[in-house]
């Protein structure tokens, strides 16, 4: 659901459940049984692709800032021996 992919289908099933009869046995799903989902899932989407463009966000600046340091040191093509002298 966090990368937005038919999460309507997935509450629109929260709102049809309905909850297990006293013996636990399974009850058919009724159409727009409760709204109290909605709330549930439209938060949980906010926060959840939050997090998740975040985290995508946060890996390709990762990768950047490897990749920025390396080109600061020497470039690309400069060995483990080599940068050690550059440092020095």
């Amino acid at each position: 659901m966090m990368s937005t992919e038919g999460w309507i289908d997935v509450m629109n099933g929260g709102i049809d459940g309905i909850a297990p009869d006293a013996d636990g046995n399974p009850m058919q799903p009724k159409l727009n049984n409760s709204a109290l989902p909605v709330g549930y899932f439209v938060v949980f989407m906010i926060f959840g692709s939050q997090f998740i463009l975040n985290l995508f966000v946060g890996v390709i600046m990762d990768n950047f800032n490897k990749i920025k340091e390396k080109e600061e040191m020497g470039g690309l093509f400069v060995t483990d021996d080599q940068r050690l002298w550059i440092d020095a």
